[in-house]
């Protein structure tokens, strides 16, 4: 009962307040018809005054030229007296308004004034008129060179009796014909007596767009205002009524509608923590539960689960059969995993085809076991569709939950690299998270790499070294540089690349990093940091697999090569052979589009790939870089020596410079010469050095 008083309550007062709101807005309404009304006088005036101008000049040009042109007729002042003669422009405007004007029943009247042809009938001595004709005199310009841009001069004021609009927009001289007239006019014996009459200098000489005459309007604001008064009043009387009938509808409904806003609450407070379409816990709910769990563990030493689930073969089915199709799959796996459950364990959907388990009280052995029935459950799940039919695997990665564990977030990267490794070893399997697990300490290594290549690129931290490459022959001093990358890291110490390449490799960040480097690495060659190159020197440029499968890669080269005005003969991208495997068509693409502007190109670690010959011979290289695991054993090796000759030997008859990388003494070098190999590189050559200079990436 007392909430039913409160909804009464409720709904009287809102009845009340919108009644009052009512009833102001219509006085609101009724106070301000006035200044309503003033404002649609103004817009009648402006459309009276441009119609007036339009007609007169439409009867000039059309009408007046035309009887002119065919000798048919006149224009003539006289033209009462006169046979074939019509009125002059300004007699058919003064006609034309005082007709018009008699016809808008007290609407509206117009004239067209001249202070220059003063005449009684004028009525130019009041105060309005003296005023705006000052007004546009102010506008006019002694010799305009085109149309000025009159503004009209307009006030509310008493006139003959009734409260008036009255408004004058100027009616310049926009045609040669009506200012040779008037000239013609001021000429003429009695309007220079008239003029001396009036003490004004005659024979005055009018310009084209100059000030001739002006259109006078009158608006009776009384009489536009009876016309829209009733309009207004009855619109807001029937404002007024459809308020006060809603308010009542609203008084009587609203019981009923303050139940259903409290079910919309309930629901949207539901959608707010699950999935809308598998009903589901969402992610929401399940990091609080977790948090939860945690608490619990930090206070009891109890022990929890945590399952990360990840579906395997989920994308085949939506681009086989639509996401109409995935999204039933998701509805029926969720049904198999919840039936494997039991009070108070949660099972949530993350987000896509990606699953969370909670599992309460359980060790780490019960929550592999239960994992591996779900893992054999999906396994056996047949999804059909249509004429298809998909065997689903799920992954799952689980983590404890336990006094020691320090935050959701954690726990949820904990599980999620198990579950990628569980996907890395085969799918549909288990990987139980271990700190003591060594190939998921590398992995987890290489995710915190991934934010820390990324604030690197930003803060400009990502810097080049450079390593020579020098003729093998004594007599030769051809010299090139294989630029090399460095991270300065969050404490300035140098981060060698084997710690972060990794990481970009294979969290898809090679590409940012790649162009980082190409553009450091052509600033320094425009700036001639590279000075020692000489007419045929260059500088290689090691590019990854994940760059060179990225269609507009070549678009963004092209555009570093022209931002620093590269001569792409000063330049070779090396590329190895699981660069080439990528993508061989974007790769063979790449190459050509670049060789044809005359940059060199270089094959990688030669030997060390099983198809390494196959792409000898399918891409256009330049220069083939014998591995270094072929070269450091060389003086003591003799199969190494005899590998590394095949290899020199192959090269030179495909028309090919060899280059031999790890270099590290001088009897290598002697027994590389003998061996007639091109080009060394290596520590006993040069160590890498720093480039450098303060250069910025634009990638």
């Amino acid at each position: 009962m007392s909430k039913l008083n409160l909804t009464n309550k409720i709904a009287l007062l809102l009845s009340g307040l919108f009644l009052f709101v009512g009833i102001s807005g219509y006085f609101l309404m009724i106070n301000s018809e006035n200044t309503i009304i003033e404002n649609q006088s103004m817009n009648v005036a402006e459309i009276v005054a441009r119609q007036a101008s339009a007609a007169r000049s439409v009867y000039s040009t059309t009408i007046l030229d035309k009887i002119q042109k065919d000798e048919i007729g006149f224009a003539d002042k006289d033209y009462h007296n006169k046979a074939g003669a019509l009125p002059i422009p300004a007699q058919y405007l003064k006609e034309m308004a005082s007709k018009a004007s008699s016809d808008s029943d007290g609407l509206y009247k117009y004239r067209a004034v001249s202070k220059w042809n003063l005449g009684d009938d004028q009525h130019l001595n009041n105060s309005f008129l003296n005023y705006a004709w000052a007004e546009l005199e102010k506008q006019d310009q002694a010799n305009p060179t085109g149309a000025i841009d009159w503004k009209p001069v307009y006030r509310v004021e008493e006139f003959e009796g009734k409260q008036t609009l009255l408004y004058l927009r100027a009616d310049p001289a926009s045609q040669m014909s009506c200012v040779n007239c008037h000239n013609s006019y001021e000429k003429s014996l009695p309007i220079l007596q008239r003029r001396a009459a009036q003490k004004t200098v005659g024979g005055k000489e009018w310009k084209q767009h100059q000030l001739l005459g002006a259109i006078f309007v009158e608006i009776p604001v009384e009489a536009m205002q009876e016309i829209a008064s009733s309009n207004i009043k009855l619109t807001m009387l029937w404002i007024l009524g459809v308020l006060i009938v809603g308010l009542s509808g609203l008084a009587y409904y609203f019981s009923r509608d303050f139940i259903k806003t409290r079910g919309m609450t309930k629901l949207l407070f539901w959608q707010a923590k699950h999935d809308t379409l598998t009903r589901l816990p969402n992610r929401i709910n399940f990091e609080e539960r977790a948090e939860a769990l945690i608490t619990e563990s930090s206070k009891k030493g109890s022990v929890h689960a945590m399952c990360f689930l990840d579906l395997d073969q989920f994308k085949l089915v939506n681009d086989t059969c639509g996401h109409a199709a995935g999204d039933e799959l998701l509805c029926q796996i969720s049904e198999q995993l919840q039936d494997e459950l039991v009070d108070p364990d949660m099972l949530a959907r993350l987000g896509g085809d990606e699953f969370g388990i909670l599992l309460t009280n359980c060790s780490l052995e019960e929550a592999d076991s239960l994992s591996q029935k779900l893992c054999e459950k999906v396994k056996n799940y047949h999804f059909k569709k249509d004429d298809h039919s998909f065997d689903i695997g799920v992954s799952i990665g689980v983590v404890e939950i336990t006094s020691e564990s320090q935050s959701v977030d954690q726990l949820m990267r904990n599980a999620d690299l198990a579950c990628y490794a569980a996907k890395e070893a085969g799918r549909n399997r288990v990987k139980i998270y271990l700190d003591s697990d060594e190939t998921l300490s590398l992995r987890k290594d290489e995710m915190s790499w991934v934010s820390g290549i990324l604030k690197a690129l930003k803060e400009n931290r990502i810097v080049i070294y450079s390593q020579k490459i020098g003729a093998v022959a004594p007599a030769s001093s051809y010299m090139h540089h294989e630029i090399l990358v460095r991270l300065i890291g969050d404490d300035g110490e140098i981060v060698p690349p084997n710690e972060f390449i990794p990481s970009a490799e294979r969290y898809n960040q090679m590409t940012k990093l790649d162009l980082a480097i190409i553009d450091r690495s052509f600033s320094a060659l425009s700036n001639n940091y590279f000075s020692d190159l000489g007419e045929d020197g260059f500088i290689s440029i090691n590019l990854s697999g994940q760059s060179l499968s990225q269609p507009d890669f070549l678009l963004k080269v092209k555009h570093l090569m022209m931002k620093h005005r590269i001569k792409p003969k000063q330049v070779c991208f090396e590329i190895t052979e699981s660069a080439a495997v990528a993508n061989q068509d974007l790769v063979k693409k790449f190459m050509t589009e670049l060789k044809r502007l005359g940059i060199k190109f270089s094959l990688d670690d030669f030997g060390t790939g099983l198809s390494s010959l196959t792409y000898l011979k399918e891409f256009p290289v330049d220069y083939l870089k014998i591995d270094g695991s072929f070269i450091k054993d060389i003086v003591s090796d003799s199969v190494d020596r005899k590998l590394v000759d095949a290899i020199n030997r192959m090269a030179h008859s495909m028309g090919l410079k060899t280059v031999a990388e790890y270099v590290e003494s001088r009897e290598i070098l002697h027994l590389l010469d003998k061996m007639n190999i091109d080009y060394a590189q290596g520590y006993f050559i040069q160590k890498p050095i720093k480039v450098d200079m303060d250069f910025k990436s634009a990638a």
